[in-house]
């Protein structure tokens, strides 16, 4: 086995056993992971809000870390056209850019991803694992040092990290009945059943400085091993899955006005007093499947 790869297995595992013990940091990575705040899953959860071009890009690629944010632009700038878009006769410039015209540089957003951005700018969730939005298009200089037009290599280059950067900081949508099931989570009308630990079936009698003796001094590290440890209960569960819920979007197209409607958890938790629960067999339309 690669050595890198072994080495990722083990943190995998010692990040598990630090969950398991109750330790907040690595307790609440893995439910981010768990819930498509960071990781592969997101990956995964980000693939609907991408262009068809983009889609395939990362399904070939394999969902490996910033393979999405990469994914359709080329090393020369260059993204592939979606079906019936017109040639262009020139590259746009930093003033084409700055009034949307990016391709091609960088794909256009889709509508259920500009509908997101626009949701996620207005109403930004907390900042616990990525940074917010603040524009949804690039703001290029249009003139360099020397009062002369801005290159078109640093216009491309400037428009793929930005829209990188924004996919990046995107928080995407959950599938319905994972949303609804995380919110009650949250809210304590369901809770998972807590496993107790099993105990270890050989304990050692010996005493410890005949331990210190065979196996010499302990470290430092293994002395503080689990020092941040906390028993799970139910209540210590409930405000992480507060912390994780307040960061997942649900989407739902709304026939009437033909446009995408974003729900927070962060607003639902907030609006609890206000509005009576909504059963989740009663949704309209989602973007992400139930399943």
């Amino acid at each position: 086995m690669d050595s890198s790869k072994l080495q990722e297995a083990q943190h995998g595992v010692n990040l598990l056993k630090r969950a398991n013990v109750g330790e907040r940091k690595p307790l609440l990575k893995v439910l981010l992971m768990a819930y498509g705040r960071t990781g592969r899953r997101r990956h995964e959860l980000m693939l609907p809000l991408l262009p068809v071009a983009e889609q395939q890009q990362v399904l070939e690629a394999g969902a490996s870390a910033n393979r999405i944010e990469k994914a359709g632009v080329g090393d020369d700038g260059s993204v592939p056209f979606e079906v019936g878009a017109p040639p262009r006769k020139r590259k746009p410039s930093a003033q084409d850019v700055n009034q949307g015209d990016w391709i091609p540089y960088a794909p256009a957003l889709t509508p259920q991803l500009r509908a997101l951005l626009q949701s996620q700018i207005k109403n930004p969730p907390p900042n616990v694992v990525r940074s917010q939005i603040r524009r949804l298009q690039p703001r290029i200089e249009e003139l360099n040092s020397w009062e002369r037009p801005m290159p078109r290599c640093r216009v491309k280059n400037q428009t793929k990290q930005w829209y990188a950067d924004t996919l990046d900081k995107v928080q995407p949508p959950l599938p319905s009945l994972e949303w609804h099931r995380l919110r009650d989570l949250a809210r304590g009308v369901k809770s998972e059943p807590v496993v107790l630990r099993r105990k270890a079936l050989h304990t050692s009698t010996r005493d410890p400085l005949e331990m210190i003796a065979v196996g010499g001094q302990p470290s430092g590290r293994t002395l503080l091993q689990h020092r941040s440890a906390h028993t799970v209960t139910s209540r210590y569960m409930r405000r992480l899955w507060s912390l994780v819920f307040s960061q997942c979007p649900l989407m739902e197209w709304n026939a009437e006005k033909a446009d995408w409607k974003v729900f927070w958890g962060q607003d639902e938790l907030q609006g609890l007093q206000r509005h009576p629960p909504q059963d989740a067999t009663s949704q309209p339309q989602q973007l992400m499947g139930g399943d």
